[in-house]
């Protein structure tokens, strides 16, 4: 079997791939619960998401009607899983990246770059999260609520600003293991 994160080949009897869970056993107790928790609400919210979807379906076709405010939930669930997906992608190194100068690199340059990419990610990751910060409190100042539930809207927003918060974690967690793989010269403890 090929895991999917970093494509090593394993035995399909192991639950885990060995090099990623070698890679997570490093990083530290924080980003394992996080990590954890992050993989729990992907799927919480993916199973949610599509039952709201299947019973939106069955009860318009069935009924003639829906559930009220329930596609706006499913249009803020969209938001919770991408944002916790690219939390996984940053968590595995596996985000979309541009790289159409770092297939001719030299390997010493391509650590440099990497560290790079890492630390600029970070910085918008953070501005990003601030505007988000201050775009969650104009809607909490509005009073606006999701049909579905009467949810206030700020609360489904807020993983926007939780969302680039984490990222700018994880971006600045992996410049951080970049910058230590430079100064010791190996590779053990980066996400591949």
């Amino acid at each position: 079997m090929q895991c999917l994160k970093c494509g090593n080949e394993f035995d399909p009897d192991l639950y885990d791939c060995p090099v990623c869970s070698e890679v997570r056993k490093h990083s530290g107790r924080i980003n394992r619960i996080v990590s954890t928790v992050e993989d729990i609400l992907i799927v919480l919210f993916l199973g949610v998401m599509v039952i709201m979807v299947m019973l939106q379906v069955l009860m318009r076709n069935m009924y003639q009607s829906g559930i009220m405010g329930g596609d706006d939930l499913v249009r803020h669930l969209v938001l919770w899983i991408a944002f916790f997906g690219a939390g996984v992608a940053t968590r595995s190194n596996a985000h979309v990246r541009m790289d159409a100068l770092t297939n001719f690199m030299p390997e010493r340059l391509l650590k440099y770059s990497e560290t790079a990419v890492c630390l600029f990610s970070f910085i918008i990751s953070a501005i990003m999260a601030y505007a988000s910060v201050k775009f969650v409190y104009i809607e909490y100042q509005s009073h606006g609520h999701s049909p579905f539930l009467n949810l206030p809207l700020w609360m489904l927003q807020s993983i926007l600003p939780v969302g680039y918060l984490l990222l700018a974690c994880r971006f600045a967690h992996n410049a951080i293991l970049r910058i230590q793989e430079t100064v010791k010269g190996g590779s053990e403890c980066l996400p591949q």
